[in-house]
């Protein structure tokens, strides 16, 4: 029929188009705002994205940080915002590693003032009168937005009547819980806020349910007041933040996995991906010169890896503190390898290896990486479990105390506080945790954490296509609970318990009461049938 081989091979792609019609399906069109500016955040999220793009659905993007890839996907389209930096912006001034009330409080005015100056850069930035112009050219079908410590962002999708896809990078915050009636007890569910062993002591049950209470209701009056205000100026729309967010979140899909973080109450909107992040094609990359020629000459004990992640500028950290830690690693049997962010490095020991970017994940799960040093960061703590290497975290701000509770409660790691680090606090940290019970617990963890059903990123889009297909808005519907409409009193059926304490206190009334008269009668007759004698 064709003598030319092109056209042979163009009628063939036509005609396995045509009888295969599920490869014709048409992509949706997906919306993601992600106005915090945390690099670490977004390297949670933007695996999402990019595969959602790869399945041939348009996703535009709002965002402070550039494509993770070189090469960004066809259909993925960004809209940059300015004016935040995005990496080395927490100083060890801002850190607290202590979680106590006080502190906890100081920590959510912080992020609440935050949440308020990226609200004003992203409504500032044009990017809303883009989005509005190309719904009406061509209709957006969901919107993915990350949940932290601002909802402004929800001025957008109520503009463009769309569900929203909920995004946590991190255990989720206390004020999340009520918006999908997910089950939250401060009794044994520790908080993103605070941080303890387990189980908790009633001083810790206490502080737990304090600050989840109090942070959920000021979270509730005065960023959702500052953030009406904002949707108000800018889009000139008024209505109830909290409501709205109840009844358009379709789902919640957090950094979390149990693992790590323990078993927790589930519902079908909130979908596990801890881990999601993690790309095992990366194991397989060449690290850096230096670092592998620096790996081919270590002792048999191998390397410890000193990272405080992408916000923390370790050189920086206070002098002092930085020969307290060369002294007592210089004495160690073992090499290091320190991410260090200046040409100035405080020791010329031959023992160290001082980098200012590292493959963090094939470095750690590399054989001759023995232990870790982190912060606390979800993303390398994962990574670590991942890789099933005992470790040390330095917990500094956020959510790093929790995680590294949860390190420590699974016989994995040791704390070790920032104020605490001296010479003897450090050597006996090390020692502590290069016992054997360190590393079987450390392999048993890695196994369980990488064994399951699905892989994270699947299961992310998995349920986002599950929104997105025919009858996506009757998923919508039927994944929306009643719960969120009850108030608390209600919810906790402490009604139904009133009711049964009011009833079974005025059946002891009335029991008492009968009881009563019959003693008065009884007592009368016994008196009456009394025959006086002199």
């Amino acid at each position: 029929m064709f003598k030319n081989p092109e056209k042979i091979l163009a009628f063939t792609i036509v005609l396995a188009i045509l009888l295969n019609p599920i490869l014709v399906t048409e992509g949706s069109h997906i919306l993601g705002i992600f106005n915090y500016y945390a690099y670490s955040h977004f390297k949670v999220f933007y695996p999402l994205l990019r595969r959602l793009a790869e399945e041939g659905h348009q996703v535009t993007v709002v965002t402070h940080i550039k494509a993770l890839d070189k090469i960004k996907p066809h259909n993925y389209t960004e809209l940059l915002l300015t004016g935040g930096l995005t990496t080395n912006v927490v100083t060890f001034k801002d850190i607290f590693p202590r979680r106590s009330l006080f502190n906890i409080f100081k920590d959510a005015d912080y992020m609440h003032h935050e949440g308020l100056s990226h609200c004003e850069l992203l409504y500032k930035s044009g990017h809303v009168d883009t989005i509005l112009k190309s719904h009406e050219q061509q209709p957006f079908d969901l919107v993915i937005t990350e949940y932290m410590n601002s909802d402004c962002q929800l001025g957008i999708p109520y503009l463009l009547q769309v569900p929203v896809v909920g995004l946590s990078s991190c255990v989720l915050m206390p004020y999340h819980f009520d918006r999908i009636a997910l089950p939250d007890f401060p009794s044994y569910v520790q908080s993103k806020l605070v941080g303890f062993p387990e189980e908790l002591n009633c001083y810790e049950r206490l502080l737990n349910f304090l600050q989840t209470k109090l942070v959920n209701y000021i979270y509730r009056y005065r960023t959702h007041s500052d953030d009406r205000k904002v949707i108000n100026k800018y889009l000139n729309v008024d209505f109830d933040i909290e409501d709205y967010a109840k009844r358009s979140t379709s789902l919640i899909l957090v950094n979390q996995h149990y693992t790590l973080h323990g078993n927790k109450p589930l519902t079908s909107q909130l979908i596990e991906i801890g881990g999601i992040h993690i790309d095992e094609r990366a194991l397989n990359a060449k690290l850096p010169d230096e670092i592998e020629k620096f790996l081919e000459n270590v002792p048999a004990e191998g390397v410890l890896f000193f990272s405080w992640g992408s916000m923390v500028r370790s050189s920086s950290m206070p002098s002092e503190k930085v020969q307290t830690i060369v002294k007592v690693l210089e004495r160690q049997p073992f090499n290091i390898i320190w991410k260090w962010e200046t040409d100035e490095v405080p020791t010329k020991s031959k023992k160290f290896l001082f980098v200012k970017w590292a493959p963090q994940l094939s470095l750690i799960c590399h054989p001759k990486v023995k232990l870790f040093w982190g912060h606390g960061g979800l993303l390398g703590t994962t990574e670590n479990i991942y890789c099933g290497k005992p470790l040390i975290i330095t917990p500094l701000y956020g959510d790093q105390s929790v995680n590294a509770y949860a390190v420590q409660n699974r016989g994995v790691g040791s704390i070790l506080f920032f104020d605490d680090i001296n010479e003897k606090s450090l050597e006996t940290t090390l020692k502590e945790v290069r016992r054997e019970s360190y590393a079987e617990n450390a392999a048993v963890l890695s196994h369980l954490f990488r064994n399951r059903d699905m892989k994270p990123l699947d299961r992310a889009v998995w349920w986002v296509e599950h929104l997105l297909q025919e009858n996506g808005k009757i998923a919508h519907k039927l994944l929306q609970t009643k719960a969120v409409k009850l108030n608390w009193f209600v919810y906790y059926s402490l009604d139904s318990v009133s009711i049964i304490l009011i009833g079974l206190a005025l059946f002891i009334f009335i029991v008492r009461a009968i009881l009563r008269r019959l003693c008065g009668l009884f007592k009368g007759g016994k008196q009456s049938g009394k025959v006086k004698t002199k």
